[in-house]
C-alpha cells in the first residue's frame, strides 16, 4: 500500500501579493516517484487542528525555505540573518511535535533539517560565511540547478553510509546549518570545510539532510535511495 506523506507547507506570496501556501513540485515528485502519496499540510492558525489534519499520515517531510527565528535557540539576530516568519516557525515546530507523538518517520530537508534540530534543543549557524571561523565553500549558489556543487564525507555506520558509502557529491543552496545538534541527534555527514550536511536520530527514524535531494532528482536518480528508504519506512 502506498503510504500517505504529509509535506509540511511553507509560506510565500502569489502573483497578487497575497499570502499563499508554497511547496515546490520537486518535493511532490520525489515522494510520488518513491511510492508515496504526497499531500500538502497547510498552515493553520489553530495548531490544535493538526492531529485531525494529519491523522492518516504515515510520514512527514519538512521542506526548505526561510531562515528560522534565532529566538528559538536563544540567540539574538545577526546581520547575516535572512527572512524569518514566526507564524511559519510555530506551525512547523508544532507539526514536528505531532510527528514525534505519532511515531512516524520524518525527513527534514534544508530548513526542514534546521527546524527539527532546533525543535530537539539544538542550535544553528545563522550565517555560515560570517560565523564559521575557517575558510568555507560556497554553500549558497546564484541560481537553481539539478547538478552538484561539492562532495560530502559520510560517517561510517550511519544510515546515510549504508545508502551511499563514504562520500557523495551534493548540491548546496543554504547559508545556515546545524551548530549544536539537538537531543539524540548525531552528525552523519560534513562538507570538506566542516559544515554539517546531515544528521540522524539515534532511536527514531528521523533523518536531517542539508542539501536538496529533491532538486537533484530532477536531473539524476542518484538520490532515489534516500526517498525510497524513507517511503519504505513509512510503509512500516
Amino acid at each position: 500500500m502506498r503510504p500517505l506523506i504529509a509535506i509540511v507547507a511553507h509560506t510565500d506570496e502569489n502573483r497578487f501579493n497575497m499570502p499563499a501556501v508554497n511547496i515546490p513540485t520537486s518535493y511532490v515528485d520525489a515522494v510520488e516517484q518513491a511510492g508515496g502519496i504526497p499531500f500538502i499540510l497547510p498552515i493553520v492558525k489553530d495548531a490544535s487542528l493538526l492531529p485531525r489534519m494529519a491523522e492518516q499520515a504515515r510520514g512527514f517531510l519538512f521542506p526548505g525555505g526561510y531562515d528560522l527565528d534565532p529566538d528559538y535557540f536563544n540567540e539574538a539576530p545577526l546581520p547575516g540573518l535572512g527572512r524569518v516568519d514566526r507564524d511559519l516557525d510555530e506551525f512547523q515546530l508544532a507539526a514536528f511535535r505531532l510527528a514525534l507523538d505519532m511515531e512516524v518517520p520524518v525527513l527534514g530537508i534544508c530548513r526542514g533539517a534546521q527546524v527539527i534540530n532546533v525543535a530537539l534543543g539544538g542550535s544553528l549557524y545563522q550565517d555560515i560565511p560570517s560565523q564559521f571561523h575557517t575558510p568555507v565553500l560556497r554553500h549558497t549558489q546564484e541560481g537553481i540547478h539539478t547538478g552538484t556543487d561539492h562532495a560530502i564525507d559520510i560517517e561510517p555506520g550511519s544510515r546515510l553510509h549504508r545508502l551511499f558509502g563514504k562520500q557523495i557529491e551534493v548540491n548546496s543552496r543554504h547559508h545556515q546549518s546545524i551548530k549544536e545538534p539537538g537531543r539524540d541527534l548525531v552528525i552523519t555527514a560534513r562538507a570538506p570545510d566542516g559544515v554539517v550536511e546531515a544528521a540522524e536520530h539515534t532511536r527514531l527514524p528521523i533523518d536531517l539532510i542539508q542539501w536538496h535531494p529533491e532538486l537533484m532528482m530532477l536531473g539524476s536518480p542518484a538520490m532515489a535511495p534516500l526517498f525510497d528508504t524513507f517511503i519504505k519506512r513509512c510503509r512500516g
